[in-house]
């Protein structure tokens, strides 16, 4: 994962959510995934539940991801919060998405149809809307850049999916078997340079994440970001499933940089 503390702070629910994970909407626009760095060591073990899952979750046409965990909070004079928070992300290949996010810090709904996306914020009781590109997965790749727009989950499964999860990772083991409410799983960790990450990847003929924890090293607290998630990869959707409704009397805002949605196609 590129930057698992900014992925800690920015969202607590972000695959597929972190879904480790990544988008399969868009993994065939994803880049291809770098040589192993010099001095990196991920047992095979480890390696081979990888591989399932980034293969598993490449062949996925639609899918939808509930997802609950926490988010540490480090205030004044050290204190540790946590944060609670759950997520609901839906995806259909090869442009729609819907996530909507609820929690102790912040409500958010995000709403890509292909043409464009909206984000509303029920704190606020405004949103805003902006044409966006056809392709989900350079949508998504120009947001991770941007600092103006947040998304749920997508960071990791993003890099899961692409192939670039491990790419700054140091060590990777395969712990053993462990269950996630219910479900067998492999639980894999992984040390980068300044943050521990732990990834629970389903058991069987669904090698999908389940859970996810990451640890931020040398911060004071060493604040951590969990998330469990629970798929369907047989959903039904309708007409409207991706489609946008304004709450009653929400303010229709401006996006201060509605060009980040059209990167893709300049």
């Amino acid at each position: 994962m590129k930057n698992p503390v900014r992925t800690l702070r920015r969202s607590l629910l972000m695959t597929a959510l972190l879904l480790g994970l990544s988008m399969p909407a868009f993994a065939q626009e994803a880049a291809p995934a770098a040589a192993a760095p010099p001095g990196q060591y991920i047992s095979p073990e480890a390696k081979a539940v990888l591989d399932r899952m980034n293969a598993y979750m490449k062949g996925l046409q639609a899918y939808t991801i509930q997802a609950h965990g926490t988010r540490d909070e480090i205030v004044a004079d050290g204190y540790k919060l946590q944060n609670n928070e759950a997520a609901a992300l839906s995806v259909q290949r090869p442009n729609k998405m819907r996530a909507e996010v609820r929690g102790d810090v912040r409500d958010r709904d995000f709403v890509y149809d292909g043409k464009t996306i909206t984000i509303n914020s029920p704190d606020d009781n405004a949103y805003a809307t902006a044409p966006a590109t056809d392709k989900l997965g350079v949508l998504i790749e120009d947001l991770l850049q941007s600092d103006s727009v947040e998304l749920p989950l997508v960071d990791v499964l993003y890099q899961a999916t692409a192939g670039t999860l491990t790419e700054n990772v140091q060590n990777g083991l395969l712990v053993g078997d462990s269950i996630v409410e219910g479900v067998i799983c492999d639980h894999l960790a992984f040390r980068q340079a300044d943050t521990d990450w732990q990834l629970w990847v389903e058991k069987g003929d669904r090698p999908l994440p389940r859970k996810i924890v990451i640890t931020t090293r040398y911060e004071v607290g060493d604040p951590q970001f969990s998330a469990v998630m629970t798929w369907n990869t047989q959903p039904k959707f309708d007409k409207d499933s991706f489609t946008f409704e304004a709450p009653k009397d929400a303010n229709h805002v401006q996006f201060v940089q509605p060009e980040v949605f059209l990167a893709g196609d300049k």
